[in-house]
Order: structure tokens, then sequence, then C-alpha cells
């Protein structure tokens, strides 16, 4: 039902090939901004790796490996937050959300090492205001 309703909508607003492209733009595209964390692990205390603003709109992506000492966490917040916990060592913990650009976001983790951070920013579109 939802569906049916948020197809009307946008018939009503956009031609079939237009919402097909409304919603490609809200993509990510290949081109990512590395963030640089403030350091490359943390140990049994729960420690910022990275604090940052968004620099454009996209998708924040951190991944880095759990150290041997579980339960290794992981942790994303801005407006919107997202808590990884692994129990198991040597293996790769990732986790991502979608930011807006100028949005401070903080990365904190636990029990990690080869930690990166990237942001993936979306295809956009946007309006014009020349």
């Amino acid at each position: 039902m939802l569906k049916n309703v948020l197809s009307l909508l946008l018939s009503k607003f956009y031609s079939k090939q237009e919402s097909e492209l409304v919603g490609h733009q809200a993509m990510p595209s290949s081109q990512s901004i590395s963030i640089t964390p403030t350091v490359n692990s943390v140990g049994d205390e729960v420690a910022t790796v990275a604090t940052f603003n968004a620099q454009a709109d996209g998708f924040v992506i951190v991944r880095a490996t759990t150290d041997g000492a579980p339960p290794s966490r992981l942790i994303l917040s801005s407006y919107v937050s997202t808590y990884i916990f692994n129990n198991s060592a040597g293996g790769t913990i990732a986790t991502f959300i979608p930011i807006a650009k100028g949005i401070q976001c903080t990365v904190q983790g636990r029990n990690l090492k080869n930690i990166a951070i990237s942001l993936y920013k979306t295809i956009g579109g946007g309006v014009s205001n020349s």
C-alpha cells in the first residue's frame, strides 16, 4: 500500500523517467573522500577515532579489524547513530550512515585496529540557484 501511495505521489510531480533519475541521484557515487583518523587503533577503553564535518551529502563508511580482545565496538554518530559489536577476534567490522553536508560526525571504537573512514558523495543533481 505504501508503495502505491509513493508511486501516486511521484507520478503527480515526475514522469516515470524523471522518477528514475531522482532516485538515482540519491545513490552513492564511486568518488570518495578519505577521512584520516586521529588514531589507527584503540584498546580496551572506548576512544574517539575521528571527529569531522561532512564535506558533502553522502554516506560515511567506517571499516576496522577487531584486535583479538573481544568484544569490539564501533560507534558512528551524527544525527543518526550506528553501534556495531563483534565478539570474534581478527574479523572485519564495518558500518555506514547517510549524512548531510556540514553535519558533525564522531567515530568511536574499542578493541579495533586498521581503522579506515571514507565519505562517499551522493550522485546528486539538486537545484541550480543561478
